[in-house]
C-alpha cells in the first residue's frame, strides 16, 4: 500500500504553481505588496522528493507566494513585504533576494529550541545566508494544539467524532501527546483541543487549503475556540480528492493540514515538520548495473519516505533517528560528536543512559555520515530485540545541522543489505564495514552488546613523505630529522627503521629521533615514514649514514686443512655437531596484520588488511577459510570467489616472513548476502518437433550470478509447471491449442521472468 503522503498533490501544486512566473515585471498595473510573516509548507509528492510551497500570513489570511527567481526557504518565520502580481489567488513574485525591490526584509527570524520561531526587531535586512544553526539544548516546552474539523458545501459527512480526534491527539496510550514526550523524555509537553464540525460556505473543488484555512479559522474563533493561543492548529477535513495528499504541514511552523485522516503517524509527521523536520528518505546507489551500499551522487537516486526506523519515513509510527533528535533539540552537547577517522566510538541508543547517541562522521563534500543505534523501548520502538537496528550502526547520509535550523534538510539511509528488496536490514551489523569511494572513508561495526555499538572508523589516503630527512653521526649513535609530513586528517606519528627493521614509531609531534645503539665504524640505511591515525604509512625516505670508529675486525678465515697430510696428534679434536639443535636462524616471528575487513556479495568476500611488520620484513600472507589454507597473498588484499550465498565463513591471515616464520593469526567472520538475483529470461523458447501428444521444446540457456539449476515449463493459465527441465531442452506431452513457456530457476529458488510463449500442438 502507497504511504499516505506519497500521494500525488497536483491540484495542491497547481493552486500554488499556477502558471509561469518568467513574466512577472514589477511596476505593472496589478502589482501589489504585502507584508506580513513568510512561512514554507512541505509538500508530499509521490516522487519522494522534496517541494516545497511559499505562503505570507497575514493576520488570519494566508496568500501562496511563487518566486520566478530563488526560494525564501531560510527566510521562513521572518516579517517581510512582499511586492508582486496577484494571478489566481497566488502573488508572483520576481525574486526571492532579499533587497532586490521584490523582498524586503522587516524583521528577521531567529532560531530557539524545539522549532519555535521569534522575530528580532532589529530592522536589519537578512543575508542571503539566512538563519545561523546554533546548537540549542532544548527546556522544557508546552505544546498546545487545536484540532479544527470542517466540511463543505458539496461534502457534508463527519466521518470522526471529536472524541475519536481526541484520543488520537492527546487520550489513547498510542496518540501523538505520548509520542512527542515519551520521545523528548518529558521535555516536551503537548495537551489540545477539539473544535467543530463547521460547514464552510465553499465547495472543495480545487483544493484552495489557504482559503479554507481562513474560513475555519475564523469559524472556530466565532465559536470561543480563540486560535491565537495555542501554539499548533491542525485542521481535518473529510476526505476529498480534490486534495490528493493526505497531509501538509509547515516547516517549520505552526500549521498542519490532514485529509480525511486522524492517523497517529501522519499527526506525528505533520507536527515533526511544524518542528522543524525533514524527510527521513532513503538512498539508491547502482554502479555498473549491481546495487551498493554508497556511491558517488551520480549513481545514487532518493527514495521519499523510505527510511522505515522514523515517522518521518515510510508510514512507520517510530520514534525519530539521532539526526533528527538532534534537530529537535533532544540531543545534549555531550551526546553527539562529530567524529574523526583512526578512532573508535562506542555508540548507545537514545532512551538507554548516558552516552553518545550521534557519531557524525564528515564526508568532505558538506554531508556527514551519520551513524545512531536503536533499541525495543516504549509504545512505539517496538523493534524485535536482535533485529539489525538494534544490533547494527545505522548510517545516514545527512546534509543538515542535527541541531535546531530554519532549513531543515531530508536525511538518507544508507543500505549495507543491497542486494535484498528490504531496508530493514541495513544497519552494518558486526563485522560488516562500509567504505565509501569518494571520501575514502571505512566504518566497521567492532561489537554490540546491551550497551550499544562499538565503532571503528578509518580512511585510507596515506600521509605524505617527510621532508629534508637528513642524518648526523655522533660516537655510536645518528641523529636523524626531518619536516613534517601532511595527511588529510591528522599525521599521528612517524615509523623508523634501519636496514628494513623497525625501530620505533614517535609521537605525531616529532621531527627528530636518535638511533643510540649504532655500532662504530657502520654504514646504516634509515627510513622514516609518515602514519596517519588509521594506520596508513606514507613513503618512506631512506638516508644512509656512515658511523665514524673502527668497526669491530673480522677473523681471518682458517686455512683449510691439506687433505694428504698427517693428521696432528697434538691437535684437539673438533665437537660434532648436535644433530638434536637446529641451526642459529631468525627466530622473530612478524606481528599480526591489523584491521582485517571482509566485504561479502553474494559469492565473493574481499579481505583487505594493513601491513604486519617484522624484523627482516614480511615476504607474503597466509589466509585460511574455516581452517584450510586457501592462498598465500603477496599485496594486502585476497578476494575469495564461488562462495556460496548466504553462508558464514571464518578467515585468518597471518604474515610470513622470508626465513618462514609465520606470525600471529587475526581473524574475521563473514556471512556472504543472500541470491536475490533472478536468472536470465530464457530466449528463443520454440517448438523443434513433435510426435503425436509429445512436443519437445529449445531455448537458449539462461545466466545467473550463481547457477542455474533447472527450468520450469508452464501452460498458459496454470500456476504450477507442469514439468521440470535439466537442460534447456525437453520433450513433454501437450493439450491441444494451449500455449507453453519457460523460467529458468537458480539454486536459492528465484525465477527468471517467463519467455515468449510457444504453441505446442494445434
Amino acid at each position: 500500500m502507497r504511504h499516505p503522503l506519497q500521494v500525488l498533490a497536483a491540484i495542491l501544486l497547481a493552486a500554488v504553481f499556477a502558471a509561469p512566473v518568467s513574466a512577472v515585471t514589477p511596476g505593472g498595473a496589478a502589482e501589489e505588496s504585502l507584508t506580513g510573516i513568510i512561512e514554507t509548507a512541505q509538500v508530499e509528492m509521490a516522487d519522494g522528493r522534496d517541494h516545497f510551497a511559499t505562503t505570507l500570513r497575514s493576520g488570519t489570511a494566508i496568500t501562496p507566494v511563487e518566486f520566478a527567481r530563488g526560494n525564501a526557504r531560510d527566510l521562513s518565520g521572518s516579517r517581510v513585504t512582499i511586492t508582486g502580481i496577484r494571478h489566481g489567488g497566488v502573488l508572483r513574485v520576481a525574486s526571492a533576494a532579499p533587497g532586490g525591490g521584490s523582498l524586503r526584509v522587516r524583521s528577521k527570524a531567529t532560531e530557539s529550541a524545539l522549532g519555535v520561531w521569534e522575530t528580532e526587531t532589529s530592522g536589519t535586512t537578512a543575508s542571503s545566508g539566512g538563519v545561523s544553526a546554533a546548537t540549542v539544548e532544548a527546556a522544557a516546552v508546552a505544546k498546545t494544539v487545536a484540532v479544527v474539523l470542517f466540511n463543505f458545501t458539496d461534502i457534508r459527512t463527519t466521518p470522526y467524532t471529536k472524541s475519536q480526534v481526541q484520543d488520537a491527539l492527546v487520550n489513547s496510550s498510542a496518540s501523538a501527546k505520548r509520542f512527542f514526550e515519551e520521545e523528548s523524555k518529558g521535555r516536551m509537553t503537548m495537551s489540545g483541543a477539539v473544535f467543530g464540525w463547521y460547514q464552510l460556505n465553499v465547495a472543495s473543488a480545487g483544493c484552495d487549503w489557504a482559503a479554507w484555512h481562513t474560513l475555519a479559522w475564523n469559524a472556530a474563533n466565532a465559536d470561543g475556540a480563540n486560535l491565537g493561543s495555542y501554539t499548533n492548529v491542525m485542521f481535518v477535513f473529510p476526505n476529498t480528492s480534490a486534495c490528493p495528499w493526505a497531509g501538509l504541514g509547515y516547516v517549520p511552523g505552526s500549521y498542519t493540514y490532514l485529509n480525511g485522516t486522524i492517523n497517529v503517524q501522519v499527526m506525528t509527521h505533520e507536527l515533526g515538520h511544524n518542528f522543524g523536520l525533514s524527510h527521513s528518505n532513503a538512498a539508491s546507489c547502482v554502479v555498473n548495473g549491481t546495487r551498493v551500499m554508497i556511491a558517488p551522487k551520480a549513481n545514487c537516486t532518493e527514495v521519499g519516505y523510505a527510511d522505515p526506523f522514523s515517522t518521518m519515513g515510510n508510514n512507520a509510527l517510530r520514534h525519530d533517528h539521532g539526526s533528527h533528535l538532534g534537530e529537535l533539540g533532544w540531543l545534549n552537547p555531550d551526546e553527539k560528536t562529530v567524529g574523526v577517522p583512526g578512532h573508535t566510538y562506542t555508540i548507545t541508543p537514545y532512551f538507554r543512559g548516558d552516552g553518545l547517541k550521534l557519531v557524525r562522521i564528515p564526508r568532505g563534500d558538506g554531508s556527514f555520515f551519520d551513524l545512531d543505534v536503536r533499541m525495543p523501548y516504549g509504545v512505539f520502538d517496538t523493534f524485535a530485540a536482535g533485529s539489525p537496528v538494534t544490533v547494527g550502526t545505522t548510517i545516514r547520509l545527512g546534509v543538515g545541522t542535527a541541531s535546531p535550523t530554519g532549513s531543515p534538510k531530508a536525511t538518507l539511509l544508507l543500505d549495507s543489505t543491497p542486494a535484498t528488496s528490504s531496508l530493514a536490514d541495513a544497519p552494518l551489523v558486526v563485522g560488516k564495514t562500509m567504505t565509501d569511494p569518494v571520501s575514502a572513508i571505512s566504518i566497521t561495526t567492532l561489537s554490540s552488546d546491551n550497551a550499544g555499538v562499538v565503532v571503528r572508523v578509518t580512511e585510507s589516503v596515506a600521509p605524505t613523505a617527510p621532508g629534508n630527512v637528513t642524518g648526523t653521526a655522533g660516537s655510536g649513535s645518528v641523529t636523524l630529522t626531518w619536516t613534517a609530513a601532511t595527511d588529510n586528517v591528522a599525521v599521528a606519528g612517524y615509523r623508523v627503521s634501519r636496514d628494513g627493521a623497525t625501530l620505533t614509531t614517535t609521537g605525531a609531534n616529532a621531527t627528530d629521533w636518535t638511533d643510540a645503539a649504532v655500532g662504530a665504524g657502520t654504514s646504516p640505511t634509515y627510513a622514516v615514514a609518515a602514519v596517519d591515525s588509521s594506520g596508513n604509512v606514507g613513503p618512506a625516505v631512506t638516508r644512509s649514514v656512515s658511523v665514524p670508529g673502527e668497526a669491530t675486525p673480522t677473523p681471518a678465515p682458517t686455512a683449510s686443512p691439506d687433505p694428504t697430510a698427517a693428521p696432528d696428534p697434538n691437535a684437539t679434536p673438533a665437537p660434532a655437531p648436535d644433530p638434536t639443535q637446529p641451526a642459529a636462524r631468525d627466530a622473530q616471528a612478524p606481528t599480526a596484520p591489523e584491521r582485517v575487513t571482509g566485504t561479502p556479495t553474494t559469492t565473493t568476500v574481499a579481505l583487505s588488511w594493513t601491513a604486519a611488520t617484522d624484523d627482516t620484513g614480511v615476504v607474503a600472507y597466509r589466509v585460511t577459510r574455516n581452517g584450510t589454507l586457501v592462498a598465500t597473498a603477496s599485496t594486502l588484499a585476497w578476494k575469495d570467489t564461488a562462495r556460496r550465498p548466504r553462508t558464514t565463513y571464518t578467515y585468518t591471515v597471518a604474515a610470513l616472513d622470508g626465513v618462514g616464520n609465520v606470525g600471529s593469526e587475526a581473524t574475521v567472520t563473514v556471512r556472504t548476502l543472500p541470491d536475490t538475483a533472478r536468472p536470465s529470461t530464457p530466449k528463443g523458447f520454440h517448438k523443434i518437433a513433435r510426435h503425436g501428444r509429445y512436443v519437445t521444446f529449445d531455448w537458449s540457456p539462461s545466466t545467473d550470478n550463481v547457477k542455474v539449476t533447472k527450468y520450469y515449463v508452464y501452460r498458459v493459465g496454470r500456476s504450477a509447471p507442469v514439468a521440470v527441465a535439466k537442460y534447456s531442452k525437453i520433450r513433454i506431452a501437450t493439450v491441444r491449442g494451449a500455449r507453453y513457456y519457460v523460467r529458468a530457476v537458480d539454486a536459492a529458488g528465484n525465477r527468471s521472468y517467463a519467455s515468449a510463449r510457444a504453441r505446442g500442438r494445434s
